[in-house]
Formats: C-alpha cells, structure tokens, sequence
C-alpha cells in the first residue's frame, strides 16, 4: 500500500548482498519501489537525497551500524518519523530493546520468513501513512488557527488604531489651542499689571460660585448665554459672544456677571477676559490629561490582554482579563448598547494561559456585540460552582437558530452574514476552554437570552501545549 497513492518507497539497508536483494525482492513483489545500501553511511547519504516511505535496516554493518543510523536519523527533524523495522541475526534481548529506544518500530529476525516480511512491511506502511494524515490534519487545524487569530488581530488593530487616533488627534488640537491660551494670557496679564486695580481684577470671579453647567438643557443653556452676553455689551466687555460661552460653560450665571461687572466699572472688559483664558487654560489642560489618560488606559489593556513579556502559563486575574478585553473592543459598542457586569468578589486567580483566555473572552464578547445590534443589553457574569470559575457573557439578542444550537462549536458554523464571519471563532475557544484548560464551554439559547458559560478549574492538570 502507498503512502499517498502512488508506490512506497522503502530503503533496504544491509551489507550481505545475499540479504540484502533478498530483501529487496521480497519488498519489490508488494509493488513497492526498492532503494538498496550496503551500509549505514550509503543509508544516511540515500536519504538526504531521496523521499523514502519506510527503512528496512540492518543492526550490524561496518563502517556505521544501524544503532549510528538510528541515532543520526532521530537527531533529523527530515528523517525522524520515518518507520524503521529493523533486521538482525542479533537475538539479545537488549539490542532489540536499546534500537526501539532509538526509533524503530520493530525487529524482523534473520533468515527472513516471507510472510512475515510482507505483514510487517504493510503494516509499517499503513501506520506511516495514518501517521502524514494526523501530521498533515494539525499542520491544516494550526493553519486554521493562526488564520483566525490574524483575522481577530487585524480587526482589534483596525479599531485600535482608531482608538488611539482620536484621543492623540483632541490632544495635539487642544495642545495648539493651549499655546493660543497662553499667548493671549500674556496680553490679558499686562493689561491686568498696568491697571490701578489690579489685585481686584484677578479675583473678580473668585467669590462666584459656579453652578452645575450640565443641568442646564439645551434651550436653557442658549437663553442663558444670550443673557449674559447681553450684560457684557452693556458694560462694555470686548468679544461678548465669546466671553459669554465661557462664563456659562464654567457655571456662571447672568445674575452673577451683571453683579461682577457693576463692581468693577472700566476694570470689566480686562477682568472678564482674565477669567476666560483662566477658563480656557483649565479646559485645554483637562482635556490633554483625559486624552492623555485614555492612551494609556488602551495601551495597558493592550499589554495586558496580550501578556506581553509574561510567561505563557501563570496565574490569571479573571476580571482583569474581561475588563482588558472590554476595553480593546469599547470602539465596537454602540452609544445604546448597555454592558453589564456582575463580578463574584474575591474570584480566585487560574493557573492558565492568559492569552488564550482572552481570545476566547474576544470572541464571545465579539459575537454578543454582533447579535444585540445597535441596542441591547451585554451582561458579563462571574461566579464560582463546584470548585470550579464561572465565567458567563449573555446577550438579549435574536438568539441561535434551534438547528444551529448543536453545531456552534463546530468549526466554520457562524450565524453571521458571508463574509463577516469565518465559523472558526467559537471552534478554537471550545477547544481553548476543553483540550487546553480541561473545563467546559457550553451555551443555552432562546430569543432575548444567549450565554455562553465557560467553566474553568481554579488549577488544571499539567497540560502540554503550545501558546496559539
């Protein structure tokens, strides 16, 4: 039988002709290609250069026996899981056990039985074969994982990048507004400096208390501004409009301002003005702190969501993980969708792959977003049960098609539009929560109420893995 369709080839390795084109024959009517070496050196050289299916090796040889040959062959990443049936007059028990420590398969004694021969090259054959076939399946399920994982970086990315832009974008404009602030405080200061009243103007509004700007409506706010500024123009106070936005952006009240200016006759204009810039400094710096603030509230979720210069498998803060995650996706939430959170106090850390967790987080975050639409209600739950961490993202969507509810996890299955999903999500966090952390990922689904529930142990079996 081929490996892939087409004839085996099978390396025979052996210093007796008589052997060796015994061998080949017989390997020769199972419809097989034959490669010959009458050592371990001609082997070793037969291999670097050719695709060989199977190696029917002798132990004993000179210049490298097949003990060498074993050795050097696991040592090759090429040529390490290549079956080996080995062939030997040798019938100490220790040989025989010391080359199936160095990879063989199996012993053929000398002189060969046919039968025999025939049976065991099929069955090395077969068992190399299914053995390409699982290779090739995880090289195909890494693929697949990597592909999806891209995706979901590159859509993060994509919002990141307009996360980030937005706060660096108000803070280089306010920036640019603060340096006209402070150019105009240097004018407004000298004017201050040279009046008789000076002191008294730099306190004008000290004594003022300012009232809460934002319980103002919108229609009250306009008629409030059209107020003060109307007192501005009558004491004669420059760029009224101005003036007046500030004054009640800051809480000031008409009453207030016709009080001040009465107070202070031809020092009015010069007071006015200080307390706008005053106003105006205050907001550029507030302003350049929060955009300053939010930068680096996204760029600590992003280091923490993907534990950066972390070891992969430590002890896991859950909720830190969920918060990093809401964070990164927080551009993906619509104004009216509502996030709710219901954390367990005092939740234990897991020993875990933090990483993979918070992929599994994303997606389920992802897919809650994606099914509540433009409004809607996300509930972030935690708990504990049985020993175990409960960790549970519930939406009030449509829910999942009763047809669809046994297949979610099944690789390329999605209840999303072609081309917005690749089914793939849910599949690799099944397999994150399962095979890699030993719990359970399940969901329950009706209209107006999904939750997908991952149950975790606080310390899981040693488990090996690489961090996909």
């Amino acid at each position: 039988m081929s490996l892939d369709g087409g004839l085996a080839t099978v390396l025979v390795v052996e210093d007796t002709v008589v052997n060796r084109l015994t061998l080949a024959k017989g390997v020769e009517r199972e419809g097989h290609q034959v490669l010959q070496a009458e050592n371990g050196r001609q082997a070793l050289e037969l291999l670097a250069a050719h695709r060989v299916d199977m190696v029917l090796l002798d132990l004993l040889m000179p210049e490298m026996d097949g003990f060498e040959v074993l050795a050097a062959m696991a040592r090759d990443s090429a040529t390490r899981d290549i079956p080996v049936l080995v062939i030997s007059a040798v019938e100490a028990t220790k040989d025989i056990a010391r080359a199936i420590e160095l990879g063989a398969i199996d012993c053929l004694p000398k002189p060969f039985d046919p039968v025999i021969l025939s049976v065991r090259v099929r069955t090395a054959l077969e068992q190399a074969r299914l053995r390409r076939v699982e290779q090739d399946y995880l090289r195909q399920e890494l693929a697949l994982r990597q592909q999806e994982r891209l995706a979901m970086l590159g859509r993060l990315s994509a919002g990141l990048g307009h996360e980030l832009n937005n706060p660096a974008s108000a803070a280089l404009s306010t920036a640019r507004r603060l340096t006209q602030s402070l150019a105009a405080a240097d004018n407004i200061l000298t004017r201050l400096i040279r009046h008789s009243e000076a002191a008294r103007l730099l306190r004008a509004f000290d004594h003022v208390v300012p009232t809460e700007p934002a319980r103002l409506s919108a229609a009250d706010r306009e008629d409030e501004v059209a107020e003060v500024v109307t007192c501005l123009r009558q004491h004669g106070v420059s760029e009224a409009w101005s003036r007046g936005e500030d004054l009640v952006a800051a809480g000031i009240r008409a009453a207030d301002v016709a009080a001040v200016c009465a107070a202070l006759g031809d020092g009015a204009d010069v007071a006015v003005a200080w307390f706008g810039v005053r106003y105006a400094l205050g907001v550029a710096a507030r302003q350049i702190t929060d955009s300053i603030g939010r930068i680096a509230e996204l760029t600590a979720a992003l280091r923490g969501y993907s534990y950066l210069d972390q070891a992969p498998q430590q002890d896991v803060d859950i909720h830190a993980g969920l918060e990093d995650t809401l964070t990164i996706l927080q551009h993906k939430l619509p104004p009216e969708v509502t996030v709710v959170r219901d954390y367990v106090d005092d939740l234990p850390m897991v020993t875990a792959y933090g990483g993979q967790l918070n992929q599994v987080w994303t997606n389920l975050l992802d897919n809650a977003i994606a099914a509540v639409g433009e409004a809607g209600r996300i509930t972030v739950r935690t708990r504990q049960a049985d020993g175990r961490i409960v960790v549970e993202i519930a939406d009030d969507g449509p829910g999942i098609p009763d047809e669809l509810q046994g297949q979610v996890f099944d690789p390329f299955v999605t209840t999303k539009p072609p081309g917005q999903g690749t089914g793939l999500g849910l599949n690799i966090s099944h397999q994150i929560v399962t095979d890699v952390h030993g719990g359970r990922l399940t969901v329950r689904s009706r209209p107006g109420d999904t939750v997908f529930s991952a149950e975790l142990p606080v310390r899981p079996a040693a488990r090996s893995t690489d961090d996909r």
